[in-house]
């Protein structure tokens, strides 16, 4: 739940970018690579926005490459319902592309190792000036992994706090809360009961329906880390798990702001935003403010984004990025090179992040007007300095983290705030899950 100028060779003199006047210096872009003849490469994304937009942006975008650089590109559309398995098996030795728009690097290196799945491309990252100053830092985090540089970031996720400004202004509420402390205040004064003491209003939800996602950021802020860098060794027999679990307990039980039936299935934060039944999110998946402003003018006025609060340790945002790498085994390395310095110019990248919907790591793509001209949208550039990759070393994350009974995170979370058990005994017991969880990735190594 994170959330940039990069520039590809061959780019001549200065270029505007699509719908923003600021400009990109050619000095960035270093020489020009050859120009290839006859070659093709496969390339897959996952599907995106409207797809219909989607695909003729993907379409336009490779022949535009193939009348510069000769290299025919063959675009293949993978459904986000097969993503992960897709890429499971790619990660395992199955067919891959020879370059793709993938996500959970970390993951999918640690699965694969040095046969299968991303491959480092170390030897071409001065291709790429400036990276740091281009890009938001939390982007570069899920680009890079134990000291390799995989490729470039394109597309982001990163979770704000939103709230009903209605609802604050009838609670006396100016802006929204500011820290955890905040957090109790606003929630409490936003929390509606009838007569009978029953609640109509929930002043607070923790995040999006899967509750282990919506967990995560208040961990963070915590000051806590899930695992050590090399995914072998969990991390959460600590103060940190013990902080944010009293935190989210207390909510439910002791200022009794959230409802105590949120982990249940079925239970939609986001719809009960919509229709009044919540006041406030604590981090809100990215989808969710551009379908209020295009689905629901009738909430016009009435909600804002903010920063998410800030806990004991720091605003961390949950964020993720796509990127666009290179698969181990193709032997087209430098042709993808090419094609992904070509999307990663300033202006595919804005054309990008229009078509599929989704904010950009480049910060001069943020700046731009498209993404500078509701204070929604401000709100998400400024969020992305806080993001904290979501991503994790460890081939066993997903299941760590899987929103389902049975699952680590999910099960501390239930045993701790729903049952109230006691919080040194749940904190152990995950550690001892996770960490047997997380050897048997590493059985055969």
């Amino acid at each position: 739940m994170s959330q940039f100028l990069s520039t590809g060779r061959g780019w001549r003199g200065r270029c505007a970018l699509v719908g923003s006047a600021l400009m990109v210096s050619a000095a960035a872009l270093g020489a020009a690579a050859p120009k290839a003849v006859g070659q093709e490469i496969d390339f897959w994304t996952q599907s995106y926005g409207d797809l219909i937009a989607w695909q003729r942006t993907m379409d336009e975008l490779t022949r535009e490459f193939e009348a510069e650089s000769g290299i025919a590109v063959a675009h293949e559309l993978i459904n986000w319902s097969v993503a992960f398995n897709r890429w499971l098996t790619v990660a395992q030795g199955g067919a891959a592309p020879d370059c793709a728009d993938m996500f959970w690097l970390h993951s999918f290196s640690a699965i694969g190792g040095e046969d299968h799945g991303p491959m480092p491309i170390n030897e071409y990252r001065d291709r790429w000036t400036e990276l740091e100053a281009q890009f938001f830092e939390g982007s570069l985090q899920d680009v890079n992994w134990r000291g390799d540089f995989y490729g470039i970031p394109w597309r982001g996720d990163v979770r704000p706090l939103i709230y009903r400004t209605d609802f604050a202004a009838e609670a006396g509420l100016d802006g929204p809360p500011q820290t955890w402390e905040e957090i109790v205040a606003h929630a409490k004064a936003m929390t509606l009961r009838d007569a009978s003491g029953n609640v109509t209003r929930w002043g607070f939800a923790l995040g999006p329906e899967n509750v282990a996602q919506a967990y995560v950021p208040y961990y963070w802020q915590a000051g806590g880390l899930f695992m050590t860098e090399d995914g072998r060794t969990a991390t959460i027999d600590n103060a940190a798990t013990r902080t944010a679990l009293a935190f989210i307990r207390d909510l439910v039980w002791e200022h009794q702001v959230i409802n105590p039936e949120f982990m249940e299935k079925g239970h939609d934060p986001e719809v009960d935003f919509q229709s009044g039944l919540v006041a406030m999110i604590g981090s809100t998946p990215g989808p969710m403010a551009p379908t209020l402003a295009s689905d629901f003018p009738e909430l016009d006025g009435t909600w804002a984004l903010a920063i998410p609060a800030a806990g004991p340790a720091g605003r961390d945002a949950y964020a993720g990025s796509g990127y666009f790498g290179v698969l181990r085994g193709s032997d087209r390395v430098e042709e993808c090179v090419q094609w992904i310095q070509f999307l990663s110019r300033p202006e595919n990248m804005q054309r990008l992040s229009k078509a599929s919907g989704n904010v950009s790591p480049m910060r001069e793509v943020m700046a731009s007007s498209f993404w500078s001209d509701t204070d929604w949208k401000r709100t998400i550039t400024s969020t992305l300095e806080h993001a904290h990759t979501s991503q994790h070393p460890s081939p066993v994350w997903n299941a760590l983290v899987s929103p389902e009974p049975g699952a680590v995170i999910y099960d501390m979370l239930y045993e701790a705030v729903i049952q109230q058990e006691d919080l040194d005994e749940v904190v152990a017991r995950a550690q001892q899950r996770m960490q047997a969880e997380m050897d048997r990735a590493f059985v055969d190594q």
